[in-house]
């Protein structure tokens, strides 16, 4: 994996506490606030936690809320609370969500996530790989059909195209055992981004699942801009009455 450039790093979150876990020769910074539930908001491509800073003040009083930097990554995992956290994972954090559920599916309480898989997936492949060779060949500022966002840290971009999109592009996860491990699983889609390979997929996926899929507005980030429109809590409200039969 590559190494960033050194240099100070900002804090990834305004809010609540920070702290700083070492791994494998890495200082993780990860941050956490409030005192309930804990829910886990895992990053997507641009690596940083910040971007959860809304989402964690408007369920603040309700919640433990907890982001972090992945590894490599703008600042950058935190110490597991007595009782199973819920995860939310934006975009390719999606999928980080899911694998833990089927590594650990004793520790996952619920999982929401914005991403899924498509019937047209090998299209999409050859559109990936054909992104990845503009990358390697042109550079990075030829690539084109990401979601612009709240920009990152710089390395975070390179660092996301050097080592993680071409294991993305090709990972899977095992969404049968996730049925069967009866894992407590919503997906979310957002009316602006229309027709786009990630917003179609949440569609296929819920009926792999058999999982509540919710419309909500915004595009592919929009939690970071009208938090409360995003209706997060209401999914989890979903979840737990599904669970309770309800």
């Amino acid at each position: 994996m590559e190494t960033p450039p050194p240099g100070p790093r900002a804090m990834m979150v305004d809010i609540g506490e920070q702290q700083i876990v070492h791994n494998e020769g890495c200082d993780l910074h990860y941050g956490y606030q409030d005192k309930g539930p804990l829910i886990t908001f895992i990053p997507g491509g641009n690596g940083h936690g910040r971007q959860f800073n809304k989402m964690m003040a408007a369920l603040s009083g309700r919640f433990t809320c907890v982001t972090f930097d992945r590894r490599q990554m703008s600042a950058s995992r935190v110490p597991w609370a007595s009782t199973s956290p819920s995860f939310f994972g934006s975009s390719g954090g999606g999928f980080f969500a899911f694998q833990f559920a089927l590594d650990f599916p004793d520790m996952a309480d619920h999982l929401i996530a914005t991403v899924g898989l498509l019937p047209d997936a090998s299209a999409l492949l050859d559109w990936f790989n054909h992104l990845l060779e503009v990358y390697e060949t042109r550079g990075l500022e030829e690539t084109s059909g990401i979601p612009k966002t709240e920009p990152p840290e710089p390395e975070n971009v390179r660092i996301f195209w050097a080592n993680e999109i071409p294991v993305l592009v090709a990972y899977i996860p095992n969404f049968c055992r996730l049925k069967e491990n009866k894992t407590s699983s919503g997906l979310m889609r957002r009316i602006r981004c229309r027709d786009p390979f990630f917003a179609r997929a949440t569609v296929e996926q819920a009926k792999i699942l058999d999982c509540p899929l919710h419309v909500v507005p915004g595009h592919h980030q929009w939690f970071e801009i009208e938090t409360k429109e995003f209706h997060f809590p209401d999914m989890l409200e979903t979840l737990i009455r599904k669970r309770n039969g309800s």
